[in-house]
């Protein structure tokens, strides 16, 4: 005598392998035989094809096939493919990031303020320098290589990395210029400091610095 007793076949978990179990237990003979596991997918389900048998003979079989079924699919769900990293670390880099990026902003602009004004020796401009850039060397690179559509991709091949590379190098040059004391070479690199940092917003996802958001 021969019993049948389907796995889900959908989301296969511990609940559907302990109901087996019992259900198995109900209904295998204590006699001796052979257990014969027939699997009709190799991924989400299997049948359990029971002849006259031992009962722990019989449930170790089970036990072995509902294992198998039931690593399948958390397995698939884990490796998440090439835009995993995308779904994920984005929106936890918005969280972690957003906020410091979004004050270090504000102290650039308070800078530029001074700057164009022809105060070179203004507070702000040394605030910037030494608390908003080496705040925004962490913060904004962190933010920037968040945006990667495959985890494998290097940080030097990440557009919004990119991005911050060439925003840091025109605050160098911006950070020589006032050493300088230059007016007009100071607000010219400003300017164009100015235009490297909307780039690199704009990669982020964040506003441009006319947003009220670093007013």
């Amino acid at each position: 005598q021969f019993f049948i007793i389907p796995l889900s076949d959908a989301d296969v978990r511990l609940m559907t392998i302990s109901r087996a179990l019992l259900a198995l237990t109900a209904v295998a003979t204590p006699t001796a035989g052979l257990v014969r596991v027939a699997p009709t997918r190799t991924t989400v389900s299997s049948r359990v094809v029971v002849g006259e048998s031992t009962r722990k003979q019989a449930l170790l079989q089970l036990a072995t096939a509902s294992a198998v079924t039931c690593l399948a699919p958390l397995s698939a769900v884990a490796s998440g493919g090439a835009t995993a990293g995308r779904t994920t670390s984005i929106p936890t880099a918005k969280k972690r990031y957003y906020g410091r990026v979004t004050a270090d902003v504000k102290q650039f602009l308070a800078m530029g303020t001074a700057i164009r004004s022809g105060s070179l020796d203004d507070p702000r401009v040394a605030d910037f320098f030494a608390e908003g850039l080496e705040d925004f060397k962490t913060a904004g690179y962190l933010l920037a290589v968040a945006f990667k559509i495959d985890s494998r991709i290097p940080p030097d091949k990440i557009q919004q990395k990119r991005d911050h590379d060439a925003l840091m190098a025109s605050l160098d040059k911006l950070r020589g210029a006032l050493r300088g004391g230059d007016k007009q070479a100071a607000a010219d690199a400003y300017a164009t400091a100015l235009g490297k940092l909307e780039t690199y917003l704009a990669g982020v996802e964040l506003p441009p610095t006319s947003d009220s958001s670093f007013q």
